[in-house]
This record gives C-alpha cells, structure tokens and sequence, in this order.
C-alpha cells in the first residue's frame, strides 16, 4: 500500500458520520430508556426519529464510502 491517504479519509468519514447521525440517537434512546414509565409518549416516538436519521446517516455512509 502506497498512499495511506484513502484508508486515513475512509477511517474519518466513518468516524465522522458516526458521531453525527448513529451515536446521538443511540445516547437519546438510552436516556429515554433510562427515564422508564416517566417518558411522555412524544419522547418515545422522538426515539423512532432519532433512529430512523441514524438509519438515515449508515445509508449515506454508505453511498458516500460507495463513490
């Protein structure tokens, strides 16, 4: 391997589209979970949301690492 640079700019589109889209829902959810029966109803379609973006964000990832 000659040129790091694509193996470096794949690791930091991952890393990057991860901390933007996948891992904010995952931290909703989990304190959504956490607050247990004291979640409102809207709280818990907002977790549907913040997935589906996430969801969203893995399949941009994904046509993004496709180009």
């Amino acid at each position: 391997l000659k040129d790091v640079s694509f193996v470096m700019s794949f690791a930091g589109a991952t890393l990057g589209n991860a901390l933007i889209y996948v891992y904010p829902a995952l931290m909703f959810r989990g304190a959504v979970k956490k607050m247990g029966d004291k979640a409102t109803k809207g709280l818990k379609t907002e977790v549907k949301v913040a997935l589906a973006n996430a969801a969203l964000g893995i399949a941009m990832g994904a046509v993004g690492a496709r180009m």
